[in-house]
């Protein structure tokens, strides 16, 4: 009796067991930012995407497939050929989210591992194109713009299967040793021939400067003879008309001199100035009677005076 109860208690355990297993099988969760996806016997059942939480699923028979929603950043080493035919090596980073109502289709088509299915080919693919359309030196000096066409297309690539560039950068690029050889060369060359014509350009404004310097000199120069000889015109003039002055001062005096000695000179001043300066003597005059000195005149009214 009791190695019978024995065996029922068993028994008992095995079946809570396996019920425990059964019912442990018969739930899975779905991740936080995840799509969950119902797969029975191996076959995807259409339209069967589950949000995120806890989910039923029989036992053994059906198993959900948790694929995640979340950005997820894929970086990767590629090779492509520039429009001068220069071997491109880039290091490249892509931040992609795969969309929740694309889940199913993705998944459908192409698992678990759509990574490398699908954005793996068309990153190599977008590199390929855009490098096409530039010189290994333009991939050089417009990176940023070779990199937004990059994005571009590869965002317009995975748009239609569901997929969402979200950020894509050109880690690195990296060329031939040729033509890393070659750009130095020329970097150096332009180096030399920026210095030359800066140098140039400096010497040609020192030039400038200098002819400034002397043109302005000499125009100082110039001013200094022209004012000299301003000054020295201008003191001839002055010592010109001080003595023009002078002789028209002097002849005015004079003239005035001799208006005044006019107006006071009378013929009996005349006769007397005469007199006193006469010797005695009689002159002998031929000429005008009307201009001899009436001596008789003279010596009466002299001798009238003397009395």
């Amino acid at each position: 009796m009791f190695k019978k109860l024995a065996k029922h208690g068993v028994l008992a355990v095995v079946i809570l067991v396996a019920l425990a297993a059964l019912l442990a099988n018969s739930f899975t969760r779905v991740p936080v930012g995840s799509t969950g996806i119902m797969v029975t016997l191996g076959r995807v059942q259409d339209g069967s995407t589950l949000a995120e939480g806890l989910h039923f699923h029989l036992p053994f028979i059906q198993e959900i497939v948790s694929l995640d929603n979340r950005v997820q950043k894929l970086e990767l080493n590629t090779e492509a050929f520039s429009k001068d035919i220069q071997t491109v090596s880039a290091k490249l980073a892509v931040n992609y989210r795969l969309r929740p109502e694309s889940s199913f289709s993705v998944y459908k088509s192409y698992g678990t591992n759509f990574e490398q299915n699908i954005i793996v080919p068309a990153t190599h693919e977008a590199l390929k194109s855009v490098s096409a359309q530039y010189t290994a030196e333009e991939l050089i000096s417009k990176r940023a713009e070779s990199s937004d066409k990059m994005r571009d297309e590869l965002d317009a690539k995975l748009t239609g299967m569901g997929i969402t560039v979200t950020d894509f950068n050109i880690i690195d690029f990296d060329f031939s040793i040729d033509f890393i050889n070659a750009v130095e060369a020329k970097q150096v060359a332009e180096q030399v021939k920026k210095k030359a014509a800066t140098e140039n350009e400096t010497a040609i404004a020192q030039a400038e400067r200098e002819k400034q310097v002397s043109i302005k000199q000499s125009e100082a120069e110039a001013e200094k003879v022209r004012i000299q000889a301003e000054a020295n015109a201008e003191k001839v003039r002055i010592e010109a008309e001080a003595k023009a002055n002078a002789v028209k001062l002097a002849a005015e005096a004079e003239a005035f001199r001799l208006e005044s000695i006019n107006k006071n000179l009378t013929d009996l001043t005349i006769q007397n100035t005469l007199a006193e300066q006469w010797d005695g003597k009689l002159p002998s005059v031929v000429g005008d009677a009307n201009a001899l000195l009436n001596f008789t005149d003279l010596l009466g009214g002299a001798s009238g005076a003397g009395q």
